[in-house]
């Protein structure tokens, strides 16, 4: 029977604190010369050594009041040390250093559709994105410049162009993003509707050409300018105001991986209330509840509200801004496995044998020569992301998406037209017999072994724990806080100094204050900087 996480939470601190000490204190043998004891280096001197502990610890070199204040000490105190830790300097240095951990800057991901894009030209606005202008007018041209108008039965009127083209007037609108202003926007894009007479709900998936959908109330489900790149920035925002809290609070590295609360501003809710259905990249289903989220404005940049979430989440590691910078569940492990485990997937130096063309077929890379590998490993980790969207941030939950599905697997043994959530997130196609065996199951569980579909279940939450149980965890991120900080990666003879690191970092509670402490105040910090 699987363990609750809860009793992993229990047994994990037990574990890795008898696992370290073991492994700290089993050193292979050394022969004559490495036992050789060298020259150590010279210590730097209490103002050198101020010097480097200020520009790592808060990003700036130390006052004339600092320095002279270490004038009348025999030695930088303790305390000024402790101080710095405690500091919102050193919560924006652990923030800059997760964001090279990490690499959380989506910016780049392009979410809206096409379709939902508004353009200017002159004093016009108007949805020059796809082909939406050219269904509506015949072309992809904006409107006339002039007010719009509607025939008896609330219609707009459209004029015929000498061009062929037909085209309304302009609507004035506050638009979501300056509500203060007025714009002018084509009588067509500016529609408010909600309701469409074709039975259509106006700001779902795929109603950009229906007649009577424009961009909705003050243009909610369209984008201008850089109104996606904000939301993306505020996701990437939100992500390090988590690690800011958790270490400025001084609470438990692990937080970062089993944190159940998020950070959203205006743009972040406005996107989950209004733009989560028109998207090109699989924000749906949210994984929160839309209805419970905080009253804020998109134009509530600066206004952040923490907001609680569901036990399937696991701190950074199902964060939007997380899942979006890694869109696919083996790159979310392999970035867990290489930067908090130190076990990057590569390929030996030997090289990997191919046992030829039929071995190359075998469509489970847990068995296909060549790739099992690395995916005997990667395949099982991956899913503990099994229920969160690919190319997306969405979650599937076990109501609505199940292990199997009927109807998935009636489809795809049928030949039928398969529904967009069978297609998405089950097996429907094969290009083998050994596929076709699992018509109807969820794709997460594609191939995957008995023993391994607790993973699925779970979640990347008992993943962290599990590494932080048999010690890898608090080993890699003990090792790599002090390569950092040296500024260099460690040396063989510094391996057996990182493990009585990561032992306090354990026996203290994982307090990442506490790493950094050890590592400034220590002989080889002092040497090195």
């Amino acid at each position: 029977m699987t363990p609750s996480l809860g009793r992993w939470r229990r047994v994990a601190l037990a574990l890795a604190v008898v696992s370290l000490a073991a492994s700290a204190h089993a050193a292979p043998p050394m022969s004559s010369a490495q036992q050789a004891c060298p020259v150590d280096a010279p210590k730097l001197d209490r103002f050198t050594f101020l010097r480097a502990l200020s520009l790592d610890l808060r990003g700036t070199i130390p006052s004339v009041s600092e320095l002279q204040a270490v004038a009348s000490e025999p030695d930088v105190p303790a305390s000024t040390v402790d101080a710095w830790l405690a500091s919102t300097a050193f919560a924006s240095q652990a923030v800059r250093r997760h964001r090279d951990l990490l690499w959380n800057n989506i910016t780049n991901v392009r979410a809206p559709q096409n379709q939902t894009y508004l353009r200017k030209s002159g004093q016009l606005y108007w949805r020059g994105g796809g082909n939406v202008a050219f269904y509506v007018r015949g072309d992809r041209v904006p409107c006339l410049n002039k007010p719009a108008t509607w025939d008896a039965d609330g219609h707009l009127v459209f004029e015929e162009q000498a061009d062929g083209t037909k085209r309304e007037g302009y609507v004035l609108v506050s638009p979501y993003w300056a509500p203060n202003t007025k714009i002018k926007v084509c009588g067509h894009d500016a529609q408010a509707t909600v309701a469409s007479p074709t039975g259509k709900v106006c700001g779902q998936a795929g109603t950009y050409y229906d007649p009577y959908c424009g961009c909705g109330p003050q243009l909610r489900w369209c984008h201008y300018g850089a109104t996606s790149t904000e939301m993306m920035r505020a996701f990437a925002s939100s992500m390090e105001r988590s690690v800011a809290e958790i270490i400025k609070d001084d609470r438990p590295y692990t937080d970062l991986f089993t944190n159940k609360t998020m950070w959203v501003n205006g743009p972040i809710v406005f996107f989950y209330q209004h733009q989560l259905h028109q998207t090109r990249i699989r924000m749906e289903p949210a994984p929160l509840d839309v209805a419970k989220l905080p009253k804020l404005a998109y134009t509530d940049k600066d206004k952040w509200v923490k907001i609680e979430l569901g036990a399937e989440h696991a701190g950074l590691l199902t964060h939007p801004a997380f899942l979006l910078r890694y869109q696919t569940n083996r790159a979310r492990a392999s970035l867990f496995y290489s930067t908090f485990l130190c076990q990057p997937f590569t390929a030996p130096d030997t090289g990997i044998d191919v046992a030829g063309v039929a071995a190359v077929s075998e469509p489970d890379l847990q068995k296909r020569s060549g790739c099992k590998y690395c995916h005997g490993l990667l395949e099982p980790v991956a899913a503990f992301w099994g229920r969160w969207v690919e190319s997306g941030a969405g979650y599937l939950n076990k109501t609505d998406f199940p292990e199997f599905r009927a109807d998935c697997e009636t489809c795809a043994k049928t030949g039928q037209l398969c529904s967009t959530e069978c297609n998405r997130y089950y097996m429907t196609k094969a290009l083998s017999d050994s596929e076709k065996a699992f018509f109807g199951m969820m794709n997460a569980f594609v191939f995957r072994r008995p023993e391994h579909k607790h993973h699925v279940a779970h979640g990347p939450r008992l993943m962290a724990l599990a590494a932080v149980a048999d010690n890898r965890l608090p080993r890699c991120v003990a090792r790599t806080t002090a390569a950092w900080l040296l500024g260099r990666e460690l040396t063989q003879a510094e391996l057996p100094w990182a493990d009585e690191l990561a032992l306090d970092f354990v026996k203290g509670g994982y307090r990442y204050r506490s790493l950094i402490r050890d590592v400034v105040l220590s002989d080889t910090y002092r040497r090195v900087r």
